[in-house]
């Protein structure tokens, strides 16, 4: 068959001889490009057994619908490269993802592209001890709102590791994790997408050592209402480059990134224990970095009313030691925070916005106590402006938060 090439050792008739009563495979199969990619592929990860390995050799894979597998534990999918090894999904008809893993205990997808899906590039959930490492995912017709939402996008799992990875063009975010525990995003690079990193509703995680540049917004890190895992905790941000993020933003209307203005770098929106530490943030003209509650259209307004136990306020909040670059900037006016923050500030917006909101039922005479507090302490010359109390002064938010525990994966 033209799409499947087995590479033997250089002695297979004398490891057959001598092995012919072994139950182990003595040669490993490779998938290559062919005439029917969907056929061959889906049919793989169909018959694939715990414990396999699935090799695809260099060239471009074409479907026209997604491919997907379910409840197969200890599975590796292995490309060439994120560059020779190519998932193309720019004829497809049918499925909401291009790659779909559910259900299943220790996966790892490697060393290959997934281009043009017509919803997320893979999306894995409900599922444990997942890596993703230096794939990547793309939308090669540049921005638009048509694209997928999220490019690597792992939901509902269990012990997350996104490294090396690339995410280009997604219509949302390009590296996600949500409503999920122990998540580490580590050594990516996110650019051209509306967000490039987002972790929402989910517990313990790291992000660090990331490139986020020319996206909507690079790093965000927030909760939303009406879902079953809310107000996520322990999260930490350290050691990411996060620049120029002031692509347009083509998000389709009524998602709650429609909301966010170009020129974001950081927003720590509606989120509990996050510590934003050592990264470098320049360039963003309109938020550079962002403590705010929960913004929204008139459907997400609708999930907080009907989600009683949401909370919508930032708290515990630390954010310290960051590098910022301070310069006249225009901010995006496009959308309403841009606008105000034009009419507010012209072009020397503040490099950390803290909207000033307190939740009622923790704060003690408007005020928050110790363990709840918002912290921001040397961010070198980083302006500071405090909305709610009209202030500048940054004084009364100098503290500190012990460590948060290191996210451990097995």
């Amino acid at each position: 068959m033209k799409n499947f090439q087995l590479f033997l050792s250089c002695c297979l008739s004398a490891t057959l001889l001598s092995c012919n009563n072994q139950s182990k495979p003595i040669a490993k199969a490779q998938l290559l490009p062919g005439e029917d990619d969907q056929k061959t592929v889906q049919t793989a990860l169909i018959n694939v057994k715990p414990g396999d390995t699935l090799f695809f050799g260099e060239g471009k894979f074409n479907f026209q619908a997604s491919v997907s597998m379910e409840g197969v534990d200890s599975v590796v999918l292995k490309g060439v490269s994120h560059d020779k090894t190519i998932f193309s999904f720019k004829n497809q008809t049918e499925g909401a993802e291009g790659v779909k893993i559910s259900n299943v205990n220790t996966f790892t997808i490697q060393d290959i592209g997934i281009e043009d899906t017509k919803g997320d590039g893979i999306k894995i959930d409900h599922s444990e001890n997942i890596v993703m490492r230096r794939v990547r995912t793309e939308w090669t017709n540049g921005a638009d709102s048509s694209n997928g939402s999220y490019g690597l996008y792992p939901v509902s799992s269990k012990n997350v590791l996104m490294e090396e990875c690339v995410a280009i063009g997604a219509s949302d975010a390009g590296i996600y994790v949500g409503q999920s525990e122990n998540a580490i995003v580590r050594r990516n690079r996110a650019e051209r997408n509306v967000a490039g990193i987002e972790v929402e509703n989910t517990d313990y995680a790291e992000v660090y050592e990331n490139t986020v540049t020319n996206n909507t917004a690079g790093i965000m890190i927030f909760d939303l209402p009406d879902l079953p895992e809310k107000n996520g905790k322990y999260v930490k941000i350290y050691k990411n480059k996060i620049m120029n993020n002031n692509h347009p933003n083509f998000s389709k209307r009524g998602i709650a990134i429609f909301m966010v203005p170009s020129g974001t770098g950081l927003l720590l929106m509606a989120c509990q224990h996050v510590d934003a530490y050592e990264n470098e943030i320049s360039g963003n003209n309109t938020m550079p970095a962002a403590i705010i509650k929960l913004i929204g259209d008139q459907k997400i307004i609708e999930r907080q009313q009907r989600d009683s136990l949401f909370n919508i306020y930032p708290s515990s909040v630390y954010v310290h030691d960051n590098n910022f670059t301070v310069a006249p900037a225009m901010p995006d006016t496009t959308r309403a925070f841009g606008r105000i923050f034009f009419e507010a500030f012209g072009m020397h917006v503040p490099t950390i916005y803290y909207d000033g909101s307190t939740n009622p039922e923790l704060a003690v005479n408007g005020k928050y106590p110790d363990e709840h507090r918002i912290c921001i302490r040397n961010n070198g010359a980083a302006t500071f402006f405090n909305s709610a109390a009209k202030s500048t002064e940054v004084a009364a938010f100098d503290c500190e938060f012990a460590a948060f525990p290191v996210v451990q994966l097995p």
